[in-house]
């Protein structure tokens, strides 16, 4: 071992020297060189004109002695244009001048940097100047160089400002030079600090996402290898299980909800002296964290077929929700989505995978998220049985008032809705396949087999089970045999849920029907503090002061109501109708886009809301998208044909 090795490995460790580097480093230049590209026509246009004001206006009158810093401004404008010429000439005859995308990178900020460094070393004495420079200097770390740039141009252009320094000798002995000098020193440590994490932080992100793409090719890969094996069946079999394993999720570690699953598949198998199962089913429990809040994500799914055709399908539905998983929680955009949007655009994402299989491969599925803070629940249906309620030792369906169809079926013309469900301190509730209900009671003599048919037995066998998701299981071999795979998760409810209204509110709400505004205030604060109110407090104290028009106020309380009771969707139509009564009166475009976001929501819930779709439209049409507005008038009409409201509208945008 040499006696520098430690120094080695800590330099190599302070410089983030990785393998992941050396091994992804053609792929991250490629990278670099796109990301370069996309800065090509923005930053020449940029170029072009950045510097004219200051080399026709500014430098004149603040330095007439020095003529040639006119020439160092039209310089950049010069290069900026020729590259954009160059750019169209090489898009008319389809030539590749611009070059892979770096390149023009590099001699873009080598003139900027190097120019301004020499013409503020010849007047350095100038503040102003000594600035711009600095905002120059910054500029570098945000560029998609690598690492090693930062350590080139600064050095040089530091070289070229001490030279000019030394040529021109400006009068650098002034307080204010020396304060400018040491603001241009942070500017460079600032430049080589800011330049070292950005530019670590875009590898890690480039290798998340190599990281992704690699996991998803394994799985592509796995599935190639099981079509290769298939007149092997126990080879089959065993290698199916290995891939369908790692893919079910049990994040079930939460102080405000308690999870329980059980998982048996009905093809049981030997392979190598040891048994094990094979089946359709499958069940996962993701933590998931959306606009800030925490989340227990869940899928319960029952793919179409027997055996190996079934765990196909449920080692697509799989991979593709673990995929989902990965992106919502690696991806800030992504995980700064509603829960109603991410349910959405999780449903989509299945059932275009799915719809590659022509039919071939069909899913029934709960998709479903858990607030662990308020209980709130919000869930597709996508022809599963339903769920089933556990509340106070007495079981019942949550009967979906919308149907879908299977994953994979396709020309689907109803529109997707999310459903919600206000769960209670304590209540548990239960998603499993028909497994649980295609029970054998019987055996005739004949060979012929009896199956339940009573899909309320399941409800009986839970409240003798006593909500417990192990009992429930024996419960029901006790009653017959199960006849293909089996498989629940239980979610309770252990957080606690807003309080009640305290004595004060029934007077407060007649106080506010009889226009008393100020005594229902009085009322509701005397009580308790408004921070301590439930969530039909935090409507009250809303609705009072929208009508003493303190809309700010009203706003603040609304979100309150929906922090604590997210399922009232009427309360979310009519906080985005608060959002955009404010627009009208502050004229923020903030106010328009959160009204948007709460509408939007309700239309994912309700999307036959006729009242939401027009406010909707309105808003589309105050932020200048007419296409969006009229797409959503149409579908008024073809909802509700001749609705005044909507025909007002439509006039709007002509």
């Amino acid at each position: 071992m040499s006696k520098f090795s430690p120094f080695t490995n800590f330099l190599k460790k302070i410089l983030d020297l990785t393998h992941e580097r050396q091994e992804y480093a053609e792929a991250y230049y490629e990278e670099l060189n796109r990301q370069s590209r996309i800065l090509h026509i923005p930053g020449s246009i940029l170029g072009i004109f950045c510097w004219l004001g200051f080399a026709f206006d500014t430098d004149p009158k603040l330095h007439p002695e020095f003529p040639e810093l006119f020439y160092f401004r039209m310089g950049l404008s010069l290069f900026s244009a020729s590259f954009l010429l160059i750019i169209y000439i090489s898009h008319l005859f389809r030539l590749n001048l611009r070059g892979k995308g770096l390149g023009w990178s590099y001699a873009y900020i080598a003139y900027l940097l190097n120019a301004t460094a020499f013409f503020t070393g010849r007047i350095a004495d100038d503040p102003a100047y000594v600035s711009g420079f600095q905002m120059v200097i910054m500029i570098l770390p945000f560029m998609p160089f690598p690492r090693r740039a930062v350590f080139i141009y600064y050095p040089i252009s530091i070289f070229i400002f001490f030279v000019s320094v030394l040529i021109y000798r400006p009068n650098l002995s002034t307080v204010s030079a020396a304060y400018s000098m040491q603001n241009l020193v942070l500017s460079y440590v600032l430049g080589l600090f800011s330049g070292y994490i950005i530019e670590r932080f875009r590898f890690n992100s480039f290798l998340s996402h190599q990281k992704i793409l690699l996991k998803n090719k394994e799985v592509s890969e796995s599935m190639d290898e099981i079509r290769a094996l298939k007149n092997k069946q126990d080879g089959d079999y065993f290698l199916t299980t290995l891939l369908f394993n790692p893919l079910i999720a049990k994040e079930t570690e939460s102080s405000m909800v308690r999870i329980e699953y059980v998982l048996n598949q009905h093809k049981k198998f030997f392979f190598r002296e040891k048994e094990y199962s094979l089946g359709g089913d499958y069940l996962s429990v993701y933590n998931l964290i959306l606009q800030g809040k925490k989340y227990k994500a869940f899928i319960n799914g029952d793919a179409m077929g027997k055996s190996i055709q079934g765990a196909g399908g449920a080692i697509v539905l799989g991979a593709v929700y673990n995929s989902i998983i990965i992106r919502s929680k690696m991806d800030p955009n992504s995980s700064n989505r509603s829960p109603e949007r991410w349910l959405k655009d999780c449903f989509m994402d299945l059932q275009k995978v799915f719809e590659t299989f022509d039919g071939g491969m069909l899913v029934s599925a709960v998709l479903g998220l858990l607030d662990e803070t308020s209980g709130t629940l919000y869930y597709i249906n996508l022809e599963h049985p339903w769920m089933v309620l556990y509340r106070d030792g007495k079981a019942s369906f949550i009967k979906s008032e919308s149907h879908f169809y299977k994953l994979g079926v396709s020309g689907i013309q109803s529109e997707l809705s999310i459903s919600t469900f206000r769960m209670k301190q304590g209540d548990k509730i239960f998603c499993g396949s028909d497994g649980k209900d295609d029970i054998i009671i019987e055996e005739l003599a004949n060979g012929k087999r009896v199956i339940n048919e009573d899909e309320t037995e399941f409800l009986h066998r839970l409240e003798m089970a006593e909500g417990d998701t192990l009992k429930v299981e024996s419960e029901l071999r006790s009653f017959g045999l199960f006849s293909d795979d089996f498989s629940l998760i239980s979610l309770e409810f252990v957080g606690e849920n807003s309080p009640r209204p305290n004595k004060n509110f029934s007077a407060a709400r007649e106080a506010l029907i009889a226009k008393q505004y100020d005594d229902a205030l009085r009322l509701l604060t005397e009580y308790q503090t408004p921070l301590a109110a439930s969530s039909n407090e935090y409507k009250l104290f809303s609705r009072i002061h929208e009508k003493r028009d303190d809309l700010f106020s009203a706003i603040d309380y609304a979100g309150m109501a929906l922090e604590a009771d997210p399922s009232d969707t009427d309360w979310l139509f009519h906080t985005s109708l608060l959002f955009k009564r404010m627009y009208s009166l502050q004229k923020s475009a903030a106010y328009l886009s959160e009204s948007q976001e709460l509408s939007e929501r309700v239309r994912l819930r309700n999307p036959q809301n006729i009242k939401n779709l027009i406010h909707l439209a309105d808003i589309y049409r105050l932020q200048g998208n007419k296409e969006r507005a009229s797409y959503l008038i149409a579908k008024v009409n073809r909802i509700s044909p001749n609705d005044l409201m909507a025909e007002a509208l439509a006039k709007k945008l002509v």
